[in-house]
């Protein structure tokens, strides 16, 4: 921006500054004169939108993205919703250019130059927040004002887009939560195919930045990863007629997951995308993919009759002719053996005596012909 245009947007923001002041003076002023006045006043804040920060349990991002897709209305109906339409939507403030940007900073009293952004992203560690960033350097250094939520989430939403304009090479941490933000509006839409192709694209994006020590995180952000992958791998499988080389990519990338431990209920859930996965593979005629996932499943817990049980189904149904197989296949289902009053024993017992029953067959030539 030139000066010229920096002294413009700050008379802008003076401006706005004093109407603030004068309203709130205002207001007070109602308060103390009138009673009632004072009642419809309050309501009226009580109604108002809080900033994305105040109301976000995961990341202000993802709760700005939530806001616009459960609350704000097109815009010919949004202001008859108190408060809404002084917010700006990640799609609006993404329509503005550079130049653009750097005057809405300066309309809310923070002046700041390319070279001053790209500096505030280096301190910044890599792949890092850019919303986080506004809270840490541009903020503070607005002290002439006290800023409305609305501005205060238009300087989270400026700095998230100026972050990707200026180093595409190193986008910040919302470029990758935008991917989750964006199925979610797929799927209100109805569009699953969208939908499961976003969840692959970030759950792809998102094992690289996992800390182990930190599994369920993301850059420091708490997310809900193991609910992700589960809903991914299920929605594959209702897809994998209709889209199958996506439903493949689903598998494979859910079964790079399946490594890491995400939450307390995290063995559950493992088990349902190792079965899908695997699933997937064996219905796209990929049984050595298939039997892989098993077979890491196994490898990861060894004391994990589900996943024991799988293995030992899957080497039976899939033996061609192998005799090993249908060894371990016998071995595997004997080493998950449910005690005598279960209720499944029943069940237990008539499957293992058909791998029994092909383990015979295939040593004793002829006796299927025979009997």
């Amino acid at each position: 921006m030139s000066q010229k245009q920096h002294r413009s947007a700050q008379r802008r923001a003076e401006k706005r500054h004093r109407r603030e002041v004068e309203r709130r003076q205002a207001r007070t002023l109602a308060r103390k004169q009138n009673p009632a006045t004072k009642e419809r006043l309050d309501a009226f804040e009580d109604d108002d939108v809080p900033s994305a920060d105040e109301e976000t349990s995961v990341h202000p991002y993802l709760t700005q993205r939530w806001r616009e897709r459960e609350h704000l209305l097109p815009r010919a109906l949004r202001r008859l919703r108190r408060g809404i339409d002084r917010f700006w939507t990640h799609a609006e403030v993404a329509t503005l250019d550079e130049d653009r940007l750097l005057g809405g900073l300066a309309e809310r009293g923070l002046v700041v130059t390319r070279a001053d952004v790209l500096s505030h992203i280096a301190r910044m560690p890599a792949g890092g927040s850019a919303w986080r960033m506004s809270r840490i350097h541009w903020l503070p250094a607005i002290t002439e004002r006290v800023l409305s939520a609305a501005d205060r989430d238009f300087l989270g939403l400026a700095a998230v887009e100026l972050w990707r304009r200026l180093r595409p090479d190193d986008p910040p941490l919302e470029s990758l939560l935008a991917l989750v933000a964006d199925a979610e509006d797929l799927r209100a839409d109805d569009d699953l195919a969208g939908y499961l192709e976003n969840l692959v694209r970030f759950l792809a994006a998102a094992r690289d930045r996992v800390d182990p020590d930190a599994p369920g995180e993301i850059g420091g952000v708490r997310l809900p990863l193991g609910t992700l992958r589960t809903r991914m791998i299920l929605v594959a499988v209702r897809l994998f007629e209709q889209c199958p080389e996506l439903a493949a990519d689903a598998a494979a990338v859910a079964e790079r997951w399946l490594d890491l431990v995400l939450t307390d209920d995290d063995a559950h859930d493992r088990r349902i995308v190792l079965s899908t996965a695997a699933h997937i593979y064996e219905e796209l005629g990929r049984l050595q993919d298939a039997e892989r996932v098993l077979r890491g499943a196994v490898a990861l817990a060894p004391d994990d009759l589900v996943a024991r049980k799988l293995l030992a189904l899957h080497l039976h149904e899939h033996a061609a002719g192998d005799r090993a197989r249908l060894v371990e296949a016998l071995a595997l289902w004997d080493s998950i053996r449910p005690p005598p009053d279960h209720s499944e024993v029943d069940r237990f017992t008539e499957i293992r005596d058909e791998i029994a029953e092909s383990l015979r067959l295939h040593d004793t030539p002829g006796a299927g012909a025979s009997s």
